[in-house]
């Protein structure tokens, strides 16, 4: 008898243990905690790129990017009920261009470039987050994510000629994300997609790992 009360105690304290971290309803299962990392492509930090763009061709102006990273992001979520999780997303994207001047040439009439520098532009955000999952299944979720926070923005500008100094910005500027559509699937780790906006980009690839 006291056998069988203490092996009850004991499966007792094992089934409050594991729902200290997991939550199993039917055939939803919502862990507790979960890590992602993502690539994403169409973010506001490229389209204040693109922005530099138009506004140093309105000045006569041009530019090449010769490379682009990111934005690549972190991300962790704490679920504080089936439904809502609370967390923090943090990211980074670099970009890199050079820098033309136009002119008409005094021979031939046509538009000449000549390269008068480049530019180093990254951007390094950090934003408090929250994460609604709408479906839970034990290999499939469906959620909407919203976040808001800051990015640090760091500019070099060199010149062609090596005699000048680099020139270095630092700007510190609002950003968010909201990620109206996610769908996942897998198990304890997943493959997922969002769609929406912000500087995580409009549409994102990434994995993720539920614990």
């Amino acid at each position: 008898m006291k056998k069988g009360l203490f092996v009850a105690a004991m499966a007792l304290a094992l089934m409050f243990a594991t729902d200290s971290w997991s939550q199993v309803i039917g055939k939803d299962i919502v862990t507790k905690n979960e890590f992602s990392v993502a690539y994403g492509t169409l973010s506001n930090s490229e389209w204040v790129e693109v922005f530099q763009e138009v506004v140093t061709v309105m000045f006569g102006g041009e530019t090449k990017q010769k490379s682009a990273v990111g934005p690549i992001s972190a991300e962790y979520f704490y679920r504080v009920s089936p439904v809502v999780g609370v967390g923090a997303v943090g990211s980074v994207a670099s970009f890199k261009d050079d820098v033309f001047s136009r002119s008409l040439s005094g021979t031939t009439g046509e538009a000449a470039k000549t390269k008068t520098g480049s530019y180093t532009r990254s951007y390094f955000s950090f934003m408090p987050a929250a994460k609604f999952n709408w479906l839970r299944k034990e290999h499939f979720g469906m959620y909407s994510k919203v976040a808001a926070g800051i990015s640090f923005v760091n500019t070099n500008m060199k010149d062609v000629n090596p005699a000048v100094a680099t020139e270095k910005n630092k700007d510190v500027v609002f950003n968010f994300q909201a990620s109206l559509i996610g769908i996942e699937a897998g198990g304890k780790l997943r493959g997922f997609a969002e769609f929406g906006m912000g500087e995580q980009g409009a549409i994102l690839l990434g994995i993720r790992y539920n614990f």
